[in-house]
């Protein structure tokens, strides 16, 4: 029954208001009374939120409960995606989506016959050529029967949250852009336990307190997709994702064993491998570039992550792939794949080749996890050729010299930000800080960094204030990317790591050097300090992050006597500077504490 109609047996009466049972998913969700307004409901219009009717399902066939109909397609530019079938993408890109329809697999060609005759009464501008690919192709993917057992919750069942799927893709997926298009979400069919993630990461940023809940069932359910011995990159990308949200949680030991084993079923299914996207795609060309992506992000972060733990290596750069480079990510999002994609043979030789080759802003983000993956494996030697250090220290500097055209700056042509050439920028940075600062002159200045690391540990290649100087000057700039991004929420988290390790720098030059703590730095911190206050109420790690910069600051500036201990803060953060620096969080921040490099291991 469409939203707004009159049911059967209460004929109109002029004058009479009618009692109404029906209510959209939104206030069904939240158990309050909904007016069935259309197109949106009062309460989801005072709240500012997407207003969803689920469609009538009266006169069709007895289906699976689990299984939810694609909502109507909306305003939202985020919606609007191609059509992806067997053969690649469908001629009709741009055009809008009709509601996908679930059948029961009992009788094929009826099936058939109601979706026709369902598309024949839409308004769709589907033709019935596009039919009839569908009919000779009736296994398609797109739009079979989605054949997912629901996760075993008790009596709860577990059903797609819309809200938290546009949530996901909205803020987090900018970042980790592996899964398919959000126009192609529910029919990619996605099993449970991955969708129960996406929901998980999805409610940070929706202002409600239902995270515990999702991380729980999130975690049961991938637990008993190993306990069944679920095979599928499916399970890679849940686990990924997983790895990267608890980690945003501040649930350390818990995010190292999911990326652990998300590493460990990537590589035991082969992801490594050209051809693994190709064989497992079902014909897809846009399915395939998600497992290339999958397998490259599972190496950015596996990477970064190592760096935090203090590691001199990591897993996946052991592993000798063939693994083609990602697209651009306006040709993924739109489905354009004319060309064979790119290859690390051909990005590596580059430099020496005359023609220009366009590489997109992805890779640019593997060949910094590249130069950390090296800066890693020399980054706590104590007696270490010069040679070594400073070759790194070039492949640095060299990183913008071989850029594309038009990406020297992280915005593109029409001045939007490019979030993947960000986050390369932003661990360029680290990667230079990581080097020289724990061979600088600024190891061990901040009081609450005395007892980490003597300065005599490592030997400096260069003289140490030289060290200290590449350091400073990478804080620096890792510092000014925040102010790049348009919407703070799309910062991956780890930024925030990136802007703590950037500040404890600045810091320690500021101890060691007061008369240079001037304005620009006061800005520089209000800058890192604002982004982390901003997401304090989305990710644990970055209340705990601020709370570490703040105290650190007053205390580095206690030292330069250049603000009086009982100040607040650098900005208006009304931080209490009485609590003792294990009780703001420093202690629940063992891979944050940078520099935090153990003299025994």
């Amino acid at each position: 029954m469409p939203p707004g109609s009159i049911s059967p047996g209460f004929p109109e009466q002029e004058g009479l208001e009618k009692p109404t049972s029906l209510a959209c998913i939104e206030c069904r969700r939240k158990h309050v009374k909904c007016d069935a307004a259309v197109p949106d409901c009062q309460r989801c219009k005072s709240s500012g939120l997407q207003c969803h009717y689920q469609p009538s399902r009266r006169g069709l066939k007895r289906r699976n409960p689990y299984l939810k109909q694609s909502s109507r397609l909306g305003s939202d530019p985020r919606r609007m995606r191609p059509f992806v079938g067997p053969s690649g993408l469908h001629p009709n890109v741009g055009q809008s989506e009709p509601e996908q329809i679930v059948w029961d697999s009992t009788d094929p060609q009826e099936n058939l016959a109601e979706f026709q005759g369902q598309i024949n009464g839409s308004q769709s501008s589907w033709s019935h050529q596009d039919f009839g690919s569908v009919q000779d192709h009736a296994d398609v993917h797109i739009v079979q029967a989605c054949n997912v057992t629901p996760v075993d919750l008790g009596d709860e069942m577990v059903e797609d949250d819309e809200l938290f799927v546009n949530l996901f893709y909205a803020n987090f997926h900018v970042a980790h852009p592996f899964l398919v298009p959000r126009g192609l979400y529910f029919s990619q069919c996605y099993p449970s336990f991955l969708r129960l993630v996406v929901h998980l990461i999805g409610c940070h940023f929706s202002g409600t307190a239902c995270s515990e809940t999702l991380q729980v069932n999130a975690s049961r359910a991938i637990k008993k997709a190993q306990n069944d011995g679920t095979q599928g990159f499916e399970l890679v990308q849940a686990m990924l994702l997983f790895s990267i949200a608890l980690h945003a949680r501040s649930e350390f030991t818990a995010s190292v064993s999911a990326l652990s084993n998300a590493v460990s079923l990537a590589i035991e299914i082969g992801m490594y491998r050209r051809d693994f996207s190709r064989i497992h795609s079902r014909g897809s060309a846009l399915l395939e570039e998600s497992l290339r992506r999958t397998w490259w992000e599972l190496y950015i972060t596996d990477g970064f992550m190592a760096a935090l733990q203090r590691r001199t290596s990591f897993r996946s750069s052991s592993i000798e792939t063939d693994v083609p480079l990602p697209c651009d990510e306006a040709l993924y999002v739109e489905g354009s794949f004319m060309m064979e994609p790119m290859t690390l043979s051909q990005f590596d030789s580059r430099i020496y080749a005359e023609e220009e080759f366009h590489f997109s802003s992805f890779t640019y983000r593997i060949e910094a996890i590249r130069i950390l993956a090296r800066a890693l494996a020399i980054a706590w030697i104590h007696d270490i050729h010069r040679d070594q250090v400073e070759a790194i220290d070039n492949a640095l500097a060299a990183w913008p010299h071989y850029l594309d055209l038009g990406k020297t700056e992280p915005t593109n042509i029409s001045g939007q930000v490019d979030d993947m050439l960000l986050q390369a920028q932003m661990l360029i940075q680290y990667t230079a800080m990581y080097l020289h600062f724990p061979r600088s002159d600024l190891v061990g200045l901040l009081p609450t960094s005395t007892e980490v690391m003597p300065q005599s540990h490592l030997l400096p290649v260069y003289s140490r204030s030289m060290h200290g100087v590449k350091a400073v000057e990478a804080s620096k700039r890792l510092g000014n990317l925040a102010a790049f991004q348009d919407s703070v929420e799309k910062h991956t988290p780890f930024f925030l790591d990136g802007l703590h390790l950037s500040g404890i720098v600045q810091l320690s030059d500021c101890s060691l050097r007061p008369s240079r703590f001037q304005q620009q730095y006061h800005d520089r911190l209000r800058l890192s300090t604002g982004v982390l206050k901003t997401l304090g109420p989305v990710w644990a790690l970055a209340r705990g992050t601020w709370r570490a910069l703040n105290s650190m600051t007053l205390e580095a500036l206690a030292k330069s006597n250049l603000m009086p201990v009982q100040a607040t803060s650098l900005g208006d953060s009304a931080i209490d500077v009485s609590i003792a620096a294990t009780e703001l969080g420093l202690v629940d921040l063992p891979w944050m504490e940078l520099p935090t490099w153990a003299t025994g291991d």
